[in-house]
């Protein structure tokens, strides 16, 4: 028998949150990761799978900030439904194994990875293929001007 310590728990995070280099020109809250979403992950044993950028491979590093209705066109949207079927589908592979992916967590004013009031268009692509996979987890949208309050929140999801 094959013995190991995994906890079989996943959250899948927005790109930014890892590396803050692929932010727009202009946007970036911290000078890399956000340790404080790493650090709770990390403590609360959670495995991290950290989504592509849609804007990054679309876009670039050195693009400007645009809203949501800038990007939300067939070629981009088409773009972010392809990261979304390549995500559910290495979630599929965990589950399979019994790891659960407990969270998904977005970044709020984001056009592509809001959560809350207008969701963005890769978590809209990505919530689509998630329930028709019937993959079940909570969407979170985090809020860098209030990281201490928006953990806190997630805490109580993931402790349900």
């Amino acid at each position: 028998m094959i013995k190991d310590s995994k906890s079989r728990r996943l959250a899948l995070v927005a790109h930014c949150m890892l590396n803050q280099n692929s932010r727009a020109l202009g946007l970036a809250e911290k000078p890399r990761a956000v340790a404080e979403i790493a650090d709770f992950l990390m403590r609360k044993d959670l495995g991290i799978i950290q989504m592509p950028c849609p804007e990054l491979a679309y876009a670039g590093v050195l693009r400007q900030p645009q809203t949501k209705e800038q990007y939300d066109n067939p070629t981009f949207r088409g773009h972010c439904r392809k990261i979304a079927d390549e995500i559910a589908e290495q979630i599929r592979e965990y589950e399979k194994c019994g790891i659960r992916l407990r969270l998904i967590l977005g970044v709020d004013g984001s056009p592509s990875c809001a959560v809350n009031r207008e969701p963005g268009i890769l978590m809209e692509e990505l919530r689509s293929v998630l329930d028709k996979r019937q993959v079940v987890a909570p969407f979170y949208g985090v809020r860098f001007e209030h990281l201490k309050e928006d953990l806190a929140k997630i805490e109580r999801m993931i402790n349900v």
